[in-house]
């Protein structure tokens, strides 16, 4: 099976390299965030690149745009890496960040966007983690419309028409989406099986990439983890 990957916000296709390394698929595509026209665009990109049956795996921002694809007649099976349904927090649902602090990023990434890339990059790490990280591009424009992205997709209400498996890896100390953004995820959904990391951020697949394709692995064997 060909397997798909959707990296995070702003992030080279590199990103993956540990997890494919240790996950050894026999096919890999990966759709980097970048040349973005708008916010559709990574969608489309993704969309395109859908040719064949495959493995959807989205890390992050790219975990919206798996589960925006769950009903592609292509997407055989869904992971999702720190993932979340909606970025931004609303009236009912607290599992992400205020839209206030997504719209103050776009300006600090015009004023100061080396400080302001690096301090997201601080955010990735569970505290025993912090380790180079080479997998940012620094061109601003995609970068905010990447946050566009994150401001107005919500895709909590195609949960429930989700078929196909789903696997959700998430770290329990993910700063970026909080572990409550999977388990929304989980309860909302009929095929989902939920791996929480412990003592891990944001990026298991980049700190702990064994253990990641494992449980995929140990997933598309048909083994039930949670």
């Amino acid at each position: 099976m060909n397997v798909l990957l959707l990296p995070g916000w702003g992030m080279k296709g590199e990103v993956f390299a540990p997890l494919i390394h240790a996950l050894q698929p026999s096919h890999v595509t990966i759709v980097a965030w970048e040349h973005m026209r708008d916010v559709h665009h990574f969608l489309t990109k993704a969309e395109e690149a859908l040719t064949v049956p495959s493995l959807v795996i989205g890390w992050s921002l790219g975990s919206l745009v798996a589960l925006q694809l769950a009903t592609h007649e292509h997407v055989q099976a869904l992971v999702c890496i720190g993932g979340t349904s909606r970025f931004t927090t609303t009236e009912h649902y607290n599992a992400g960040w205020h839209a206030r602090v997504v719209e103050r990023m776009k300006g600090q990434l015009l004023r100061q966007p080396e400080k302001t890339i690096q301090s997201f990059i601080d955010m990735l790490w569970g505290e025993e983690e912090a380790e180079p990280f080479p997998y940012m591009y620094h061109h601003i424009p995609d970068l905010l419309i990447g946050l566009d992205y994150l401001l107005t997709t919500d895709v909590r209400d195609k949960l429930s028409c989700i078929r196909v498996p789903l696997l959700l890896i998430h770290g329990e100390r993910d700063r970026i989406c909080p572990p409550q953004a999977a388990q929304y995820i989980y309860e909302r959904t009929n095929n989902c099986t939920f791996m929480l990391m412990p003592n891990v951020g944001h990026a298991p697949h980049v700190t702990q990439p064994n253990a990641c394709a494992h449980y995929i692995q140990t997933w598309l064997g048909g083994g039930k983890n949670d």
